[in-house]
């Protein structure tokens, strides 16, 4: 009787240190998307009135949170890293920092979102087609792509509409540095946005001048 009730008892250091010796679980990760300010901090054209960033559109995995990535030999596939998340979903983060880059670039004399619910002439529409990590196939990229669209509302006419792809080296070869390479492709694809933005409103200032008028690039009517 005595030796049933020690065998248990002897086991249980021996069950303790065999626990003991498993791997820590890795902690979270967790990152923000920050696109840098515009080089040019003023337009030549600006569109008059009030320009509202609608929140970005997206489907499936890029609603969520964990990063994601893509392989070279599996190019249909999109997988999610573990342990690494952004601090927001996709849609709020592109949205926040598509307004803070259009206020900076002064394309426009306010640029809101529609919770501030005020009146706006001028909309902006946006959704996310890829934001990943590529791997493989050389060195590792940060990738982009979006379709962003303006819509002037006093008519409702469609401005500009367009799909933007970019793509930038992650020269460190790393989740943090893949980081980076993100934020960068985001601030030229935004940029691009501008300058085609920007030029649609020269198009549209040139409209509304009465002949004889100069616009603010000096276009004559």
């Amino acid at each position: 009787m005595t030796k049933n009730i020690l065998l248990p008892v002897l086991f249980i250091p021996f069950l303790a240190g065999c626990l003991g010796s498993a791997p820590p679980v890795p902690r979270d990760h967790y990152y923000r998307l920050l696109v840098a300010a515009p080089a040019q901090t003023k337009s030549d054209a600006r569109f008059a009135g009030v320009m509202r960033v609608e929140l970005f559109q997206a489907d499936g995995l890029l609603r969520e949170r964990p990063l994601l990535y893509s392989e070279s030999g599996a190019p249909h596939e999109v997988q999610q890293h573990n342990y690494h998340y952004w601090t927001g979903a996709p849609p709020r983060m592109l949205q926040e920092q598509l307004v803070a880059y259009l206020r900076r670039s002064q394309i426009a004399h306010s640029v809101v979102t529609p919770d501030l619910r005020v009146r706006a002439d001028y909309q902006v529409s946006g959704k996310i087609k890829r934001l990943e990590r590529l791997l493989g196939g050389g060195p590792p990229r940060g990738f982009v792509e979006m379709e962003l669209a303006l819509v002037r509302l006093s008519n409702n006419s469609l401005v500009l509409v367009d799909s933007f792809t970019e793509e930038e080296p992650d020269t460190g070869d790393s989740v943090e540095s893949a980081i980076t390479a993100l934020n960068r492709a985001t601030g030229r694809l935004f940029d691009r946005f501008v300058v085609k933005a920007t030029g649609a409103a020269s198009r549209i200032a040139a409209q509304v001048l009465p002949p004889g008028s100069t616009t603010k690039t000096g276009v004559r009517r």
